[in-house]
């Protein structure tokens, strides 16, 4: 696509393809002799439309004329179209010749020789004529839009199902699909009307030219879902929830529910706050009970797994996608890309938390942010609404250019010279010396790359194309007035005779499943069905058991950043789940040879991390996250004698997995070692547990015994360490037994 290419890339593929002239003046790149066979280029000028992105049809002009002067048989036209029926491209060729043509300060015009004769019956290119002038023949641009966009609806409703297009896949014709039909727009302003008035018909639509994503109903029902489970205490979320069309209670019901909870005994005159922390059971309406039931077990994990883990498990528990089916009629891949698009948004919050999340698509949803939205799987099925610039390179067999009198933007203030690449701008109103010039002259290239513009929406219809004619004059200024259409002259296009009843879609078939079949079939269900347990042992999961100690925890330390025994340590540093995050990637990092093992590199390291999570960095470790403390902190833990023993051997983050069936129960524990030894033999042998905590409780270091010994367990080790890296102690568990079970592949009850 040589001709949305920028002066610097052409130069490049100049200066690469050829060789400096023998005058030694590198300066020029024209004059640069191109090697034979090293540089082909293909473009279409008339289809040169991104200049927004810094390309220049100029470039595509001069090295045309570069490949003109080394060789008179260098240039080659491609004359003959493929796609557009014989009287499509007629009116192209007759409409846009003079346009394009180089006395208009065009790059030339080459007219395109149709392949494709006419359709059998119909014409090609029609115009459709609406009405939107009032009495006095007068309409403002929102009813010349809601208008178009009524008129295009119905239009699309008559087409689909009933208008023949022909059947590429099996030969012959078929009738017209949603998909077959593409609304080009020159700008996205207020292409949600149009969106609304073809789902009004029933009618699907892929957008990507609205960017209103925010807009859509899916997405505001999950940003309240988000909402709601970043803070219990959000009563306008879990309201907007409850009473939109995910659970759909009514206002009255909502201020029964809320009239009904029991009121605070220092305060009984006041209307209590509906959210999350109101025990369900006090919820009358069973509805709402069974959402802010299914909530608050979501929200508990809130801490514990990450924003789109939590999200799309919402998604589920509270059915979306089945209620989004059902709400678009079977036709919702629009909105369900838009949900996928929404979890896909969350993504980036893994560290920020739900929290941050949800501000930032509160924000995103209140100022009104344009985004695109998410691309359904099933494009084939929805009419297409894009821009003007998104339909380049695309075609569809009817296209209807949408929105056309809209005002043309005006030219910005500020503008650079392409030519000489000066940046020119008023200071205090003061025009500087070639303003005014470099200004026209900008803008009398964005006024030429719209006509361009033009002629690439015209020949995206390969059998119908529709120009909506309202019955009210576009200004000068309109998207209509850029270039001469011929629209007074063009035929109506008659769909009177079509049905006005979508015929998009399969009739659903009749549910001939009884009672006693359901019944039957649930009862098969149950008898196959295993239930699965998941359970991770750095997690708080059940009862934590007892493990036999079978040697005394001992304290080694190190000469210089080496701990006292007294505790003192503990005294003058400040624990949190933060300092453990950090400690554990640098760890990590050391054992992986990404991060050097010495003070200095880690301490800039910590620094790194501890900004990574928005935290400040101080010097005291008594005050907040110190990057000398956890350096040193590291250094120490892996300079213990036992972990040095152990250094070439050990893997960091080592994944295990274990299951354990009895009867129609499975128990599957899945968990992340710190780092772990393999015998030379590669047998798991030791398996090491970093920890952070300060000044542990005796029942916390028990617990993490337990942790241990269950990864000795899954593994089939028989050592583990937990090491407490702030003060220098290791206490050391063994496997005892195989009280849980024996080891992998064997007994028939693992695997």
């Amino acid at each position: 696509e040589f001709q949305d290419t920028d002066p610097l890339q052409t130069e490049i593929f100049w200066r690469l393809c050829g060789g400096p002239p023998e005058d030694g003046d590198v300066g020029d790149w024209t004059a640069f002799a191109l090697r034979p066979g090293a540089l082909f280029l293909v473009g279409d000028p008339k289809q040169a439309i991104y200049r927004f992105r810094g390309a220049d049809i100029a470039a595509y002009v001069r090295a045309r004329e570069a490949f003109r002067a080394h060789a008179a048989d260098a240039v080659l036209s491609i004359a003959t179209n493929f796609r557009s029926r014989a009287p499509i491209m007629e009116y192209v060729n007759a409409w846009f010749e003079t346009a394009l043509s180089e006395e208009n300060g065009q790059p030339g015009f080459q007219a395109l020789d149709p392949f494709r004769q006419p359709r059998d019956g119909g014409p090609s290119v029609a115009a459709l004529d609406v009405e939107v002038a009032d009495k006095d023949g007068r309409a403002n641009a929102q009813q010349r839009r809601d208008g178009e966009a009524e008129a295009v609806a119905e239009l699309c409703a008559r087409l689909i199902g009933s208008e023949p297009v022909p059947d590429p896949e099996n030969g012959g014709q078929r009738p017209c699909r949603a998909g077959d039909i593409a609304l080009l727009a020159p700008t996205g302003n207020d292409l949600w009307r149009y969106e609304e008035a073809l789902e009004g018909r029933g009618i699907p639509v892929a957008t990507q030219a609205g960017k209103g994503l925010y807009m859509r109903q899916e997405i505001q029902d999950l940003i309240a879902v988000t909402r709601v489970l970043a803070d219990r205490r959000d009563t306008l979320a879990l309201g907007a929830l409850l009473r939109g069309p995910l659970v759909g209670l009514t206002e009255e019901e909502l201020l029964d529910i809320v009239w009904a909870l029991p009121r605070p005994d220092d305060a009984p005159d006041d209307l209590p706050r509906l959210d999350l922390g109101v025990a369900p059971e006090e919820i009358g309406n069973p509805l709402a009970r069974d959402i802010v039931e299914k909530l608050r077990a979501l929200q508990r994990r809130v801490n514990a797994t990450t924003p789109h883990a939590l999200l799309s498990q919402a998604v589920d528990v509270l059915r979306v996608r089945p209620i989004l089916l059902r709400r678009h009629r079977g036709q919702a891949e629009r909105a369900l890309a838009n949900v996928d698009l929404y979890l896909g948004f969350s993504r980036a919050y893994a560290v920020r938390g739900l929290r941050a999340f949800a501000e930032a698509m509160t924000a995103a949803w209140s100022e009104e942010a344009r985004a695109v939205e998410g691309r359904p799987d099933a494009q084939e099925e929805a009419v297409a609404l894009y821009t003007m610039h998104a339909a380049k390179g695309l075609e569809w067999p009817i296209v209807v250019p949408i929105n056309t009198m809209t005002q043309v933007k005006a030219a910005e203030t500020a503008v650079t010279h392409r030519a000489t690449g000066r940046f020119h701008c008023r200071v205090f109103e003061v025009e500087p010396t070639g303003y005014e010039a470099a200004r026209n002259e900008e803008k009398a290239e964005l006024d030429r790359e719209r006509v361009r513009l033009w002629y690439v929406a015209a020949t995206r219809a390969r059998e119908l194309l529709v120009v909506p004619r309202l019955d009210v004059d576009a200004s000068g200024s309109a998207w209509l007035s850029v270039v001469d259409l011929d629209l007074p002259e063009l035929p109506a296009l008659d769909v009177d005779h079509l049905p006005l009843e979508v015929g998009v879609g399969e009739p659903e078939s009749p549910n001939e499943q009884t009672r006693e079949v359901f019944a039957a079939e649930a009862a098969a269900i149950a008898e196959r069905t295993r239930s699965i347990v998941w359970r991770t042992p750095s997690r708080d999961e059940g009862a934590t058991r007892a493990v036999t100690r079978e040697v005394a925890p001992t304290i080694l330390v190190t000469d210089g950043d080496g701990a006292p025994a007294d505790g003192t340590v503990a005294a003058a540093v400040q624990g949190g789940r933060e300092r453990g995050l950090i400690l554990h990637k640098l760890i990590e990092e050391v054992l992986t040879g990404e991060t050097a093992e010495s003070t200095s590199n880690l301490r800039a390291r910590a620094d790194v991390l501890i900004r990574a999570l928005d935290r400040p960095v101080v010097e005291d470790p008594a005050e907040g996250l110190a990057p000398a403390e956890l350096a040193g902190c590291v250094v120490r833990a892996l300079s213990l004698p036992e972990v040095t023993a152990l250094r070439p051997r050990l893997v960091p983050e080592f994944t295990v997995f274990r299951s354990t069936r009895s009867g129609a129960q499975e128990e599957a524990t899945a968990g992340i070692v710190d780092a772990i030894a393999f015998d030379a033999n590669g047998a798991p042998e030791v398996v090491i547990d970093w920890k952070s905590d300060v000044d542990p409780a005796p029942e916390t270091v028990e617990h993490y015994r337990a942790q241990v010994h269950t990864y000795l367990e899954m593994t089939g080790a028989e050592r583990g360490l937990v090491v407490f890296a702030t003060s220098g102690i290791i206490d050391p568990v063994m496997r005892t037994g195989q009280s849980d079970g024996s080891r992998d592949g064997q007994d028939g009850g693992d695997s």
